[in-house]
């Protein structure tokens, strides 16, 4: 076996994880312990940073995909809302390679690492927060979103009982909620690349 094929068989195969383990997080803590955020994107973060920008898109953007026919199949009616949520995936992904792209900086001190991740969390939450907050207002307008689809709906909701427009709302539910997911994730998704960093042979 060439040395390209190995190597795209080992990044195919650490993606078919990453995707596998986003949605295995995405139930436990959503769906079971029901915590209101998101937790689809720790794993994508680290393929971030173990792998690069176009594995990393190929995780964001799938996950979308197969979210949408997972959800296809368990309602038997197609939302293409869910699809569109994948700008707020490939924002993320964005955001946090143009930061992590020279990971050597990190290295310098723990306390420069500490600040690159917290840089890499505000700016892709600023990334989530914009466009999450206008998918969701026009998700809102046109289709009947249920608790399950949206963990900020009650967020949402209070914000316009507090008789705030509906854009608005949409926006300022995404803050907290987007900020501290995306803390999360960065941080964990920093931590499991210096795991496979550690563990897995890099050729």
């Amino acid at each position: 076996m060439s040395y390209q094929t190995s190597r795209f068989l080992k990044i195919l195969l650490i993606c078919i994880i990453a995707e596998a383990m986003n949605f295995l997080t995405t139930f436990i803590f959503y769906q079971i312990l029901k915590i209101p955020l998101f937790f689809d994107t720790i794993f994508t973060v680290a393929v971030v940073f173990y792998l690069g920008l176009i594995p990393a898109l190929c995780v964001s953007i799938g996950y979308n995909v197969i979210n949408s026919l997972l959800w296809i199949y368990k309602t038997g009616y197609i939302d293409p809302f869910i699809l569109i949520y994948g700008i707020c995936g490939i924002l993320i992904v964005f955001s946090t390679w143009i930061i992590a792209r020279n990971k050597e900086e990190f290295k310098i001190t723990v306390p420069i690492t500490l600040l690159y991740l917290v840089l890499i969390a505000l700016a892709s939450s600023m990334c989530s927060i914009i466009s999450g907050g206008i998918i969701d207002f026009f998700h809102y307008k046109y289709f009947e979103i249920t608790d399950m689809m949206n963990p900020i709906k009650k967020f949402t909701e209070g914000f316009i009982h507090q008789h705030f427009s509906l854009l608005a709302s949409c926006i300022l539910a995404q803050i907290p909620v987007s900020f501290l997911d995306r803390l999360i994730a960065t941080f964990s998704g920093y931590g499991i690349y210096k795991i496979c960093e550690k563990f897995i042979e890099r050729r």
